[in-house]
């Protein structure tokens, strides 16, 4: 958790330098834009682990691989023949908690609409 904020935190500041960087003039919309790209980077690696975490690749492989099993004639034949099932043991790795980098990256684009529609709205 002390990453997530620590991370968040040194992206805040280096948004401010960013904005030169990619728009080569200092605006607040401009600001807002490069804040919001920030917060998809977040959602995104959270999105990432929430999938590799969830063991969908695990789980999805393992079906594939039972059904073209399953669908083979050939295959079927050679189990009956040889007496042996097929098993595969998923692999346990753990990863870092999902949740932490989506919540930050929620408030990062929770942020960036926030400055947003106060720009559209006290502009006029």
């Amino acid at each position: 958790m002390k990453v997530i904020f620590r991370s968040s935190l040194i992206a805040f500041i280096l948004s401010f330098p960013a904005v030169l960087v990619f728009y080569h003039s200092w605006q607040l919309v401009s600001w807002v834009n490069i804040i919001f790209y920030i917060g998809l980077i977040y959602l995104v690696v959270g999105s990432i682990l929430l999938i590799l975490s969830g063991h969908f690749f695990t789980a999805f492989i393992y079906s594939c691989k039972r059904f073209f099993r399953i669908a083979s004639r050939k295959e079927q034949v050679i189990q009956e023949v040889e007496g042996r099932r097929i098993r595969t043991l998923p692999v346990r790795t753990s990863y870092p908690p999902s949740k932490p980098w989506i919540y930050a990256g929620l408030s990062f684009c929770m942020v960036s609409i926030v400055f947003s529609l106060g720009i559209v709205y006290f502009r006029q």
